[in-house]
């Protein structure tokens, strides 16, 4: 990785030339894990609270979506269309932020995964994203994740009807502008670890479409910070996550014009709960339960809980050490925990004794 070193005050002052549209609260609170910490014996856990980023929900598309919808803006759409799975996180940050701009909102939800149980297509994202007035689609056919073909021809369609549609990619990562929320993340972080006037060896999160680790490790290299971004997989692939990771991260930096590079050996993508997308292994199960008791925090079985379960791995396999300083971003999905109930272990009520 070759390096800049910017100020994360001159990193906002280079997001300042894109066009935004105000939607998250910012910054994000950072605090220790100290219960959690303690019982997978590391003394040095954070997390930053991406999840309390102000869109209903919260989550980490909210700073991406600060951006685009800046541009859909900007080009005068009257509509944001994306798509994601039945119970995106995505899809539903998208509908907020149409809401809270006065736009229509088109949300395309693509069978990916088996559905988790008799409530799965009306509660949880799917539901919020309806009561915030989305139009929902859906495409029930077996397609890549890749595959933006249904999305495209959705566009079309509401083209057609007198709509002026704004596109934007599942994840709102493969976009020219998809990275650009999280570079702004990465400067957060710095700024609020020099108040605090400590560092963080190891930044740990989920990665699936992508732009956020593109953007952390972006963010980074233009400040010539060495803080290590491990990514922990969504599903069962590394191989094409870490190839657009790459991309998108040096894609960022040129759009920003920054005379800087990340180097492939710096991404870093791990798959440790190695079931599909939209599924999880009894292990991370196992993990969403520990870390919501001990920490009062739940995070979901699709993206959260696998990020803590990686950390949980990294930890007990000694590819982070005991003392190290971690920030394991929450970058939201706690909706769809209500969509996956059936996946918990019952919910035992005690009758009460007279």
């Amino acid at each position: 990785m070759t390096t800049a070193r910017l100020h994360p005050s001159e990193i906002y002052e280079r997001l300042s030339a894109f066009p935004k549209a105000e939607l998250a609260q910012l910054p994000t609170p950072i605090h220790p894990l100290a219960n959690f910490g303690r019982d997978i014996g590391a003394s040095g856990i954070w997390i930053k609270r991406d999840d309390l980023t102000g869109l209903e929900g919260g989550g980490n598309k909210t700073r991406k979506l600060e951006y685009l919808v800046g541009d859909a803006l900007q080009q005068g759409a009257d509509m944001l269309v994306t798509a994601g799975a039945i119970q995106s996180n995505h899809t539903r940050q998208t509908a907020a932020a149409a809401a809270r701009h006065g736009l229509r909102c088109g949300l395309l939800h693509l069978g990916w995964t088996e559905d988790a149980g008799p409530t799965y297509r009306t509660t949880g994202n799917i539901l919020l994203s309806s009561l915030m007035g989305a139009e929902l689609f859906v495409d029930n056919e077996v397609r890549p994740i890749e595959d933006q073909s249904p999305l495209i021809t959705l566009v079309e369609q509401l083209k057609s009807r007198g709509n002026k549609p704004y596109l934007i990619p599942n994840g709102a990562s493969l976009h020219p502008l998809g990275g650009l929320g999280y570079v702004g993340c990465a400067a957060e972080i710095v700024m609020q670890c020099r108040e605090r006037g400590m560092r963080f060896d190891h930044v740990v999160h989920c990665t699936g479409s992508s732009s956020t680790q593109a953007g952390l490790l972006a963010g980074f290299a233009a400040m010539g910070e060495t803080i290590e971004v491990i990514g922990i997989a969504d599903d069962d692939e590394t191989d094409i996550k870490t190839d657009r990771v790459y991309k998108l991260a040096n894609g960022t930096l040129a759009a920003m014009k920054l005379d800087c590079e990340v180097s492939m050996d710096t991404v870093k993508i791990f798959a440790f709960d190695e079931t599909r997308y939209g599924k999880s292994d009894s292990k991370t199960y196992d993990v969403i339960r520990q870390f919501a008791r001990a920490e009062g925090l739940v995070v979901d079985p699709v993206y959260e809980g696998k990020a803590a379960r990686g950390l949980v791995e990294l930890v007990s396999r000694g590819r982070i050490a005991p003392n190290s300083n971690v920030l394991l971003m929450h970058l939201g999905g706690s909706p769809a925990v209500h969509a996956y109930a059936a996946s918990f272990d019952p919910v035992d009520m005690i009758p009460l004794t007279q």
